[in-house]
């Protein structure tokens, strides 16, 4: 990978979506996806593959993927929990898949309905189905730098849940700062190891901003080498089932701070900070990204 360049996924229409009590329809959320695509956005996580009962936004999974306009050179995934899911995402016409677990056994109860050990067991087996119908797959770890039920989650633990995850085969690794309790040099630090044990394999890092430490640990999380992040385009995001979850760090944000540092990004950021404002006339409310309040219509193409 050019080490000039930094790579987002959006994670909007999904992660930024399924907390909020509007629905979104599908056509609004096709949309989006058009837009983003226009913008410059190369990787995009349209949707997840879980019970409607549960995240209702998510109800659509199989309309959205059906009707997605997709372009040659973009990545459109979608995150599963299960081997139901991973069942659905295939039948979906899907060829890029999230499999991800938590490495905290409360929040996998509570996320999955599945105890840890468990939990990697059923982990191993939604990868070597995903492959075996020719699924490129996404091995997320979940809560890798705190959980709100259990507190620290050890490093030697993540490390350890890392080494399961490459065992299996996985295209691509990620790991998941669920809850926004990681901090700059814990970050910085257990990254490090991971781009170390990853070689070849690229590793993802998914930072939310829950205690305003995202946007340090981008810069962390750069200097000890990783280069593709997930983000979400107005700051949105948070997952039903941690307490006090909030949003994901911004795209539009992230991709201006990564320009600053001298990054290439390849995104447009006027035409996702109008994303985000159109998502705020929608909602009736400011989103958590701040870059896109900062600029005015008329100013909104001066960066």
């Amino acid at each position: 990978m050019n080490v000039s360049k930094i790579i987002l996924e959006e994670q909007g229409l999904r992660d930024g979506f399924q907390t909020l009590e509007h629905i979104i329809p599908t056509e609004k959320k096709l949309e989006y996806i058009d837009r983003l695509v226009d913008a410059g956005m190369t990787r995009i996580q349209v949707t997840s593959f879980v019970h409607s009962r549960l995240v209702p936004q998510m109800a659509d999974a199989e309309a959205v993927c059906s009707q997605l306009n997709k372009k040659e050179g973009v990545i459109y995934s979608g995150l599963v929990l299960n081997l139901k899911g991973v069942e659905r995402g295939i039948a979906a016409g899907l060829d890029h898949l999230a499999c991800s677990i938590s490495a905290s056994d409360t929040h996998s109860q509570k996320n999955a309905r599945l105890m840890l050990d468990e939990a990697k067991n059923a982990f191993k087996e939604m990868v070597s189905l995903s492959k075996s119908n020719g699924i490129t797959v996404r091995g997320g770890i979940q809560c890798a730098f705190g959980c709100r039920y259990e507190g620290h989650i050890d490093a030697n633990h993540v490390l350890d849940m890392v080494d399961h995850h490459l065992d299996t085969g996985i295209d691509e690794l990620a790991l998941a700062d669920s809850t926004g309790m990681g901090n700059p040099k814990q970050l910085g630090e257990l990254m490090q190891k991971v781009v170390e044990k990853a070689g070849d394999i690229p590793v993802i890092l998914h930072l939310h901003n829950t205690e305003n430490k995202g946007y340090s640990n981008f810069y962390a999380a750069t200097e000890a080498g990783v280069r593709i992040f997930d983000t979400a385009f107005g700051g949105l995001g948070g997952c039903p089932f941690i307490k006090s979850a909030t949003g994901n760090i911004a795209t539009e944000d992230t991709a201006h701070a990564a320009h600053q540092m001298g990054y290439e990004t390849g995104l447009d950021i006027p035409k996702i900070a109008e994303i985000s404002r159109d998502l705020e006339t929608t909602l009736g409310h400011k989103l958590p990204g701040q870059l896109y309040q900062l600029l005015d219509k008329e100013d909104i193409k001066m960066i």
